[in-house]
């Protein structure tokens, strides 16, 4: 690439930062595996399925909810390849400078990220760029009280480009990879923000954001953003030339990965129908990273002493990575003579407690990023479920591999808590002297984004005896008094009678996680009755009438045995008949 007016010596710095952008991304690390320096990017990159647009639902739904919902559309879009997205299709006449992705965690975003660098540094697509450069946010929160400029950030950041001046940079076109607003701890305001115009100006990192975003800092810059839903929020559309989104794995996607997974047919085929006998399973695979876990948990479980029913809930999925997990670090470090899973929980229950501390504390703040900090308050030194980020500052940064992983250790602690009478926990979470379950559950309806959704599935999962058995003497000496368990379902069911349908769906899953059948049982007979217009259906009933496979392929036969859907006898809220008809359109796609 040669720029006009530059000096060979500009050439020279711009080719260093292109190879060293090279090495730093040719190699990546998948889930918590960081042994032996990563394996090559191009070996395992599978094309990510991006889209022009958003759907909604996430802003507004727990992510393991959007999966559910995107699992019910049918794709009609045109993809757009991540080489791409600054590029215009032929019927739009305009220019893109700022772009905007959005996804749930997992699917992929920072991979993308990656393989559009390495393509780029390779001397592939994109050469008409300059500069590329990496600005990941979960690095930029470490400096995020000092004040720098925008060249000043070029220099820290990539040192290789310390020798690019200010008039430099202006015949440059760089594009400017902010990577995870979501991890983001800076506050972005375009609203009360001082303009910067100047490239050696000092300011704080939020302000320099938003006028490079705004296009005041470096008008021909492009600028990529990576975001969850929710976080993307923190953009105002009119600064978004355009918007993408990544959709997450399809059915053959899924089977592709877990043969590849395994060298072996049996094994794969083995986790590939136990993943659709599950429907909760089936539906978190759209996560490539989830994938990852499932074929962790299943591949253990079916080349060890560790055999038995495969796991068909998500507490029981989650259990048994945890038991994973401890064995991988004991085999990694050689610790001690032959134990059996359960044995390891109890001696490392002092860490994985504080490990579940850290979660609970920074799930109810929102942050899935810590810093040494964080684990000092927790008393924590360092642990392998963390991922390990090496960042230009010398500073770790720790995140649990997927923010589900830390839904599950929070409540494991805060069953640990309940279970050991810590109420000092409870009524900080609580706000009040209550320490049920019951409560818990009205906490996270009360949420309008289902934060704690998956937290309060795994808390009822917990009640099970079966799991308590597997996670050992982890959760403390828990009661399992007669009754304790139908009691929690009952109160349930009763919960229904004032909640919202898009809410109550978590009480089926709730119940599902217990493995309560009951709900999904009385379903198949209403539907299988022939005085279905004189029977009632609760705001429950509709909630699992929308996910149930019976009335899928119900409706999918043809010709189909269920004409007639009549719901006159039950009074159903305007929002509850427009949560069925949402869902049942979705399933006949």
């Amino acid at each position: 690439l040669i720029i006009k007016g530059s000096s060979v010596g500009l050439q020279e710095v711009l080719q260093e930062h292109k190879m060293n952008l090279r090495r730093r991304c040719e190699h990546v690390t998948e889930g918590s595996d960081e042994a032996g320096g990563g394996i090559l990017l191009n070996r395992i990159y599978t094309e990510l399925y991006i889209t022009e647009g958003h759907s909604g639902e996430a802003d507004v739904q727990h992510e393991v909810m959007h999966l559910e919902t995107a699992s019910k559309k049918s794709l009609h879009e045109t993809p757009i390849r991540c080489q791409d997205i600054f590029k215009a299709l032929p019927e739009q006449q305009r220019v893109i400078r700022v772009v905007l992705t959005n996804s749930v965690a997992g699917i992929g975003k920072t991979f993308s990220v990656l393989k559009f660098t390495l393509d780029w540094a390779e001397g592939g697509e994109n050469q008409d760029v300059s500069v590329v450069v990496l600005l990941p946010f979960r690095e930029l929160n470490l400096i995020r009280d000092e004040q720098h400029s925008l060249l000043m950030l070029l220099h820290v950041f990539h040192p290789t480009l310390q020798k690019v001046t200010t008039e430099q940079l202006a015949v440059c076109k760089l594009l400017f990879i902010f990577d995870g607003l979501d991890e983001s701890r800076l506050s972005l305001d375009f609203t009360n923000r001082k303009v910067v115009s100047d490239v050696s100006q000092k300011s704080s990192l939020d302000v320099l954001l938003t006028n490079l975003m705004e296009g005041n800092l470096l008008s021909s810059a492009l600028v990529w953003i990576t975001s969850h839903p929710a976080a993307a929020n923190q953009i105002p559309p009119t600064h978004v030339d355009r918007l993408t989104e990544v959709r997450s794995f399809a059915d053959g996607q899924k089977e592709e990965y877990f043969r590849r997974r395994f060298s072996d047919k049996e094994p794969s085929s083995t986790v590939i129908s136990n993943m659709k006998t599950s429907r909760n399973l089936h539906i978190l695979c759209r996560l490539p990273l989830f994938c990852w876990i499932t074929a962790a948990v299943l591949e253990h479980m079916l080349t060890t002493e560790q055999k038995g029913e495969l796991p068909k809930t998500l507490t029981d999925m989650f259990s048994h990575f945890l038991l994973v997990q401890t064995q991988r670090k004991k085999n990694m470090y050689h610790e001690g003579p032959e134990t059996s899973p359960q044995e390891l929980m109890e001696a490392d229950r002092e860490v994985l407690l504080k490990l579940g501390r850290l979660a609970f504390e920074q799930l109810q703040k929102g942050n899935i990023m810590f810093y040494q900090e964080d684990l000092e308050q927790c008393g924590l030194d360092v642990t392998e479920i963390f991922r390990r980020e090496c960042v230009t500052f010398q500073k770790p940064v720790y995140s649990f591999v997927h923010l589900s992983i830390q839904e599950f250790l929070a409540a494991v602690y805060m069953f640990h808590c309940y279970t050991n009478r810590n109420t000092e926990v409870l009524k900080k979470f609580l706000g009040e002297e209550r320490n049920d379950l019951y409560f818990v559950m009205q906490k996270s309806l009360r949420s309008r984004n289902g934060h704690l959704d998956l937290f309060v599935r795994f808390l009822h999962g917990l009640c099970l005896e079966s799991n308590q058995r597997l996670l050992g003497g982890l959760l403390g000496r828990t009661e399992n008094r007669p009754g304790m368990v139908q009691r929690v379902i009952n109160n349930l069911k009763k919960m229904n009678n004032y909640v919202s349908p898009d809410r109550s769906i978590n009480i089926f899953h709730c119940l599902m996680e217990m493995k309560d059948l009951s709900v999904h049982q009385e379903i198949q007979e209403f539907l299988q009755s022939e005085n279905r217009s004189e029977k009632n259906l609760s705001e429950i009933h509709c909630s699992a009438l929308s996910h149930c496979e019976v009335v899928a392929s119900a409706l999918k036969s043809n010709p189909s045995h269920l004409e007639h859907l009549d719901l006159r006898n039950n009074y159903p809220e305007d929002s509850s008949v427009e949560h069925l008809y949402l869902r049942l359109c979705g399933m006949i796609k």
